[in-house]
């Protein structure tokens, strides 16, 4: 006669609902006669693929989807970074010449299926797992405390998963693996959701300077541990100005036309400066007519006819960054009584938790 395995329930600390009514919550008198699974005193760690599938790998509700982290992991939590020193005869010690930081590497071993499973529930949980892992599109890892809050970071397989495996995996019902798995994460800090500020309004701003300016200030904190920078978004005709992040420096946008729509002005600069709603989508045409303002700059320095996208319309540079762990009062400006900004920040952080 065949044996009949079931699937564990889930522990009796879970609650099958995870929320408290006000009412409840009222009751409690304090953080540890809260159900467990809502007092958040573990580190939970989950990973969102691309398709949206999340699996909680630690945690109260760890292996929900018959998927969970093993004993160790490498390279979720700390900053990467490495020195470049320089050592010779003729000094003592040595001399930090640089800081490089590096892509951020997670290593860790996963568990899929576990005795008691049926063979298909295991093959379910297993045809999951690795249809999240896209080496194109990447997945999100997170990582939450009660101290640090969600902290999160896109990841990629950076190679063919080639753990060798014990003979069957659901031989002798079993029904578990354990692969090792290596990820990449190009970007290597963390985020939170960005603090973005309301709607700043040129119809409130009072009267216009002589230039026809309407000014205004929007302030922003940047609540992570590196330093971050300002993205605008600007509505309506005209020229507008905007502060170049914590410094007393003022970059004027090129005239932003009808025919433009909203316009972002992003002053990372490793990330393009100004985008409209309306800018033409052919990459590879976007290509050329970049590379053939960028070559009209360099050798007449004039505008280019204000027909062209707005990022052909003038040489837009920022220079500076928003200190972390401070508030930042941008300076803004516009010429449209209409007009309206809203700047965002986004929160970065060395480490997971």
């Amino acid at each position: 006669m065949t044996q009949v395995f079931q699937i564990p329930a889930q522990p009796a600390i879970i609650p099958a609902a995870q929320y408290i009514r006000p009412e409840v919550l009222a009751t409690y008198e304090n953080i540890y006669a809260v159900p467990y699974a809502l007092q958040a005193m573990e580190t939970v760690m989950v990973y969102i693929d691309p398709s949206g599938n999340i699996t909680h790998l630690t945690g109260p509700q760890e292996g929900l989807e018959g998927v969970r982290l093993g004993e160790q992991i490498q390279g979720e939590q700390h900053w990467p970074f490495e020195q470049v020193i320089s050592e010779s005869a003729y000094q003592l010690g040595a001399t930090i010449e640089r800081t490089n930081f590096l892509m951020r590497k997670i290593n860790f071993r996963v568990l899929i299926g576990a005795p008691g499973m049926s063979n298909i529930l295991y093959r379910a949980c297993e045809d999951r797992w690795w249809s999240g892992q896209d080496e194109v599109n990447g997945g999100w890892f997170g990582v939450f405390t009660r101290f640090s809050g969600w902290r999160w970071i896109q990841v990629f397989p950076e190679k063919t998963v080639d753990t060798a495996q014990k003979r069957d995996p659901v031989a002798f019902q079993n029904h578990m693996a354990i692969w090792d798995i290596n990820w990449i994460a190009p970007i290597p800090y963390y985020s939170q959701p960005a603090a973005v500020s309301q709607p700043w309004f040129a119809t409130n701003a009072g009267p216009p300077d002589k230039n026809g300016f309407f000014h205004g200030k929007i302030a922003l904190p940047n609540r992570g541990e590196i330093g971050s920078y300002v993205e605008y978004l600007i509505n309506g005709t005209g020229s507008a100005i905007v502060q170049d992040n914590d410094s007393d420096r003022y970059v004027q946008i090129p005239e932003i036309q009808a025919s433009d729509g909203q316009v972002l002005c992003d002053t990372d600069p490793t990330h393009r400066t100004l985008i409209a709603v309306n800018d033409p989508m052919d990459n590879l045409f976007a290509n050329i007519l970049r590379g053939a303002g960028l070559l009209n700059f360099f050798l007449i320095n004039t505008p280019n006819p204000s027909g062209d996208p707005i990022w052909l319309r003038g040489y837009t540079r920022f220079l500076y960054v928003v200190r972390p762990q401070t508030v930042v009062h941008l300076h803004v400006a516009h010429t449209n009584p209409n007009a309206s900004i809203v700047a965002k920040l986004t929160t970065r952080f060395k480490r997971s938790r």
